[in-house]
Parts: C-alpha cells; structure tokens; sequence
C-alpha cells in the first residue's frame, strides 16, 4: 500500500481551552509528526478539534474526529496523549473498536501503549481510567471552587444578567455584581409589566420601540442588522432569579434547549434562598408570583406537542396580518384560543372573532348549492370544530 514508507498514518490532536500552551494544538502535532517520522511513517492526514471537551463531547460527536474515521489508506492513528483522545473508559474503548473495524491501530506518543497485544490493550485502558479519574477530580475542583465563590458574595462567572455589571470586590478579591445605573430603569419597567399582566411579546415590542439599550454580547447584538429585542431574551430576563436578589447555582444558560429551574439558586445550610437586598428589584414574593404568571402565558409552541391543547385548525394560515402580510397561525394565550402572527407576535383573540365569520359566512353562502344540499347544511353536518 505504501511503497516508500513502511506504513501510512494520521495525527489526532484535541484541546479543550486554547490557551493551554502547554498542550496546544501545535505542539500536539509537532510531537505526533516527530514521532511518525522516526518510526519512518508517512503522515497521510491531521484532523483537529480545537475548544472540544472530552467530557461533555465524545469522539463519534467530534468534526475532527469525524472526518478522521471517514478518511482511507492509514494504518494508524497517532495522538499526544491517550486523554487527547478520550477522559471516558468508555468513550476511549468505542473509539478503538471503531479503528479496529478499520484495521488501523492507536499510538500516544507521551504513553507507551501497544494496542496490537492484549498487555497493551490493558495499559491502554488503565491509562483511559486514570484520564476519567483526573477529569472527575478537575469538576470537583471547580464546583467547590464555584460554591466558595458564591459563599462569599462574589460573582461566580456567566453571563451578566441585564440590568448589572461586574465590578471588583470591594472587601477582598475577584469580583462582584452591582446594579447597573443605565440599565436599572429599563429592568424596572420591564418588571412592572410584567407583574401589571403585559405579555412578554407585548414588553419585547415595546422594549424595541423605545430603543432600550439591549444586553451586552446579546445574541441580538451579535446578528448582522439586527436592532431589537427578541421574546426569548425578555423571557429569560424575567425568569433570572437575581431580580429578588438571588443568585442562580450554577450561572449561565445550560447547553441543553430546557429552561433553567428559575429557583434553583444558592441556598444558605438551613436550605433557605441567600438573598441579597442590594441587587434585589422585586421582593422573593413577587417573583414567584411572576414565575406564575410566565408559565401561564407561555406560548404553546414552547411546550411539548403533548402538552399542547388543541385548537380549531379555522382561518389557521388562511387570514394575514396586516402590518406583516405574513399568514396568522393557531395558538392559545392564557388558554384561550387565538390566531397569532409568527412575525409581530400580535394575538387576536377567536372567542368573538370566529363566531362572527361563521355568521357572515351563512348568511352571505348559506344557501349556496354544493354537493346536491347548501352550504350551511354541510356547514351544520360537519360542524363549527
């Protein structure tokens, strides 16, 4: 297969934050080619996953990683260091079965492993088991990390909720929240409508009419032209417990689509919210009234298809908004059903509105032929549902 060299091979190279230098993407790969060209190997491809963790992502779920296993002609896949390649027993074990199917064996240049023999095979997986453990070690250390840091009132990282901004710690190292005078009365109001029973679609356009100044490094900022609010940034402002002053467990918005539990925050050793009053906006009360009144009014597209109520499919993607010229779509809104527009989030409530069009419909066709009857008795038969 390879006439010059003895065997063909390509490199694997991972890293998880880029500024480790001490184990960047670079040296990774000058050490994998150093040693394939001892071994006399001719390189034949190098794949990257730069910013990947191995915990959170596995190598099947890799691009790099990917696009190495769709590649032809290598023997042999060489990598820094077995926890390069994997920190789970079990993600390392799939990923050289995965090699194995393929004929091509595993090298780590820092770990003497010799895939070929059922001695190095055990080596092998030790090493992947001492990687798990270290991986384990490294989230114990940082969540204890994160707990001293909230047991001494400092900012913990994330992203900074609207309305505050990080300043240093006046009583000692790393930093702390403090209320952000620009924004403050804009939080207020936002707050005020919401518990007053505006919607969140109603606070976001009105947010985007009066100009208020968005979130720094919201992902509306980010997007190109775009100048206004969005109902998801809204609704996360008004779920984030630090407007009664608390602080989320775990700051920062998880990977996963699911909402964050709005009461899942530090809590003090008797099991009791730590509240602090100089950040507060609304009392602990009033937020919970305000969780309340958000599930109420959460959109039915937001929700499982199982738990969505059913609605009438009449006038669904048939009517057009006027402002938007884009079709009205079903829904319900304090479960109520309403037609909606998916552009300006304007609601029209069907309770009157249907019946009307079905009065106007009889008397105006009702006597119409169709089908050898009318109109209206076909209407009756099939009934307004």
């Amino acid at each position: 297969m390879h006439t010059k060299y003895e065997r063909g091979c390509v490199l694997y190279a991972r890293l998880s934050v880029t500024k480790e230098e001490s184990v960047s993407i670079a040296r990774q790969l000058h050490s994998c080619r150093s040693y394939a060209e001892a071994r006399g190997w001719e390189v034949v491809g190098e794949f990257i996953d730069d910013g990947v963790s191995a915990t959170a992502n596995r190598p099947e779920d890799r691009k790099g990683w990917a696009a190495l296993l769709a590649t032809t002609d290598f023997d042999a896949v060489i990598i820094w260091k077995v926890d390069r390649l994997a920190r789970r027993v079990l993600d390392f074990l799939h990923a050289d079965e995965a090699l194995q199917q393929r004929g091509a064996g595993l090298v780590a240049v820092e770990d003497p492993i010799d895939m070929t023999s059922p001695q190095g095979r055990a080596f092998a997986v030790m090493l992947a088991v001492f990687g798990e453990m270290e991986a384990e070690a490294i989230r114990a250390r940082v969540r204890a990390a994160r707990l001293q840091l909230l047991k001494d009132g400092r900012w913990a990282g994330g992203g900074i909720p609207y309305g505050y901004q990080s300043a240093a710690n006046p009583d000692g190292p790393g930093w702390v929240l403090v209320k952000d005078a620009s924004r403050q009365p804009w939080l207020a109001e936002v707050v005020r409508r919401a518990l007053d029973g505006a919607t969140v679609n109603a606070i976001t356009t009105w947010l985007t009419t009066e100009g208020a100044p968005l979130p720094e490094g919201s992902l509306a900022r980010r997007k190109s032209g775009a100048t206004g609010w969005n109902r998801q940034t809204v609704d996360g402002i008004l779920r984030n417990p630090i407007l009664a002053g608390m602080t989320p467990h775990n700051p920062g918005r998880p990977k996963s689509a699911t909402r964050a539990d709005p009461f899942a925050v530090f809590r003090d050793e008797a099991g009791e919210p730590v509240v602090n009053e100089a950040l507060a906006v609304i009392s602990t009360e009033e937020f919970t009234t305000l969780q309340r009144l958000l599930d109420a009014r959460s959109a039915p597209q937001a929700r499982q298809r199982s738990e969505r109520e059913p609605t009438s499919p009449f006038l669904s993607r048939v009517v057009r908004c006027d402002d938007c010229n884009v079709f009205l779509c079903r829904g319900t809104n304090q479960k109520r059903p309403v037609l909606y527009c998916p552009a300006c989030r304007q609601t029209m409530s069907r309770s009157a509105f249907d019946p009307y069009l079905v009065d106007r419909l009889l008397a105006e066709r009702g006597t119409e032929p169709l089908d050898g009857s009318t109109v209206e008795a076909h209407w009756t038969a099939a009934g307004t549902n």
